[in-house]
């Protein structure tokens, strides 16, 4: 079984959206446009907290996007996978060979995996055997179900066994496979919508509001002489700090909320590179607009 690396998996990502890029080519460019957003909103707006956020959300979609579009790709491929199995079946039941079973899948409208059986059909053109071309289809397809049926597929051709009854088999149980993760899907999707209120409305509400009541009640008690000087530096120390690991905190549970919905969304990591810069972006904007109308109401009460 051949293993990529890091590398050749993301440019396996391209090329199933037709990207012809280099991935280097590809994380190299997005990367230097994060730093040239980064560096402009920093000069724009002399935050480096917002020039760090700019950074990190376009280099973050640079790189998610493609992941994402390729797990809908895996999930079209998944959801003709079944009919694609019974079509071949069929086919060879009416007395044809395998070879040519999979011209006709490649001929039918099962939208992205009639492109990747396309694949299969150049290769065995080129001259690799059905074992080799089948080989790289599961390589460039992340999917368990595949995987499966690609392994016992190559197994039946190995040993003779009646592969038309065992694909009419394989597409039954794939389809009900299709319907459970689907389901799964459905299910969580109250847990996916109070994770993000939580992790992205609610947690950074209350912490906007911490970070104002505490420069609040610093700035009330060196106005009013309450505390001495040496007192009030430490305090303006310790307030500056708080504002640090808050703006670090609203980072961290903001990923780790982004990982867990992906998690059950669909059981991969991956889905959190497309929702860790949504999250972020909301909340950093319910984190800085809390602050904002907290500090005005504060203002016209004293």
């Amino acid at each position: 079984m051949i293993k990529l690396n890091l590398l050749d998996k993301y440019q396996i990502y391209l090329y199933s959206i037709k990207i012809k890029v280099p991935a280097l080519y590809w994380i190299a460019t997005f990367f230097l446009l994060s730093v040239i957003a980064g560096a402009l909103v920093y000069l724009v707006s002399s935050s480096a907290k917002f020039a760090i956020l700019f950074f990190t959300v376009v280099l973050d979609l640079g790189l998610g996007i493609p992941m994402f579009l390729y797990n809908k790709h895996i999930e079209d491929i998944e959801h003709f996978w079944p009919d694609a199995l019974r079509l071949i079946a069929d086919t060879m039941k009416a007395g044809t060979s395998f070879d040519y079973a999979l011209r006709e899948v490649a001929s039918a409208d099962f939208g992205p995996l009639s492109f990747e059986f396309n694949e299969v059909v150049r290769r065995l053109e080129m001259g690799d055997t059905t074992n080799e071309a089948l080989g790289h289809l599961s390589i460039r397809v992340e999917s368990k179900i595949v995987k499966r049926t690609v392994t016992i597929i190559q197994e039946c051709l190995r040993t003779g066994a009646q592969l038309a009854d065992v694909l009419d088999e394989i597409a039954n149980d794939t389809k009900y496979m299709y319907r459970i993760k689907v389901e799964r899907q459905t299910k969580t999707m109250l847990q996916t919508i109070f994770i993000f209120a939580a992790g992205g409305i609610i947690a950074p509400f209350i912490f906007g509001l911490t970070s104002i009541i505490t420069q609040f009640l610093t700035t009330v008690a060196t106005e009013s002489g309450v505390a001495n000087p040496a007192s009030m530096a430490i305090a303006a120390t310790s307030q500056a700090t708080i504002m640090l690991l808050l703006d670090i905190y609203v980072m961290i549970e903001v990923a780790a909320a982004s990982i867990m919905i992906s998690l059950m969304r669909s059981g991969k990591i991956s889905g959190a590179f497309i929702y860790f810069p949504i999250m972020l972006t909301v909340a950093y904007l319910v984190y800085t607009l809390s602050q904002f109308v907290l500090k005005q109401m504060l203002i016209t009460m004293v």
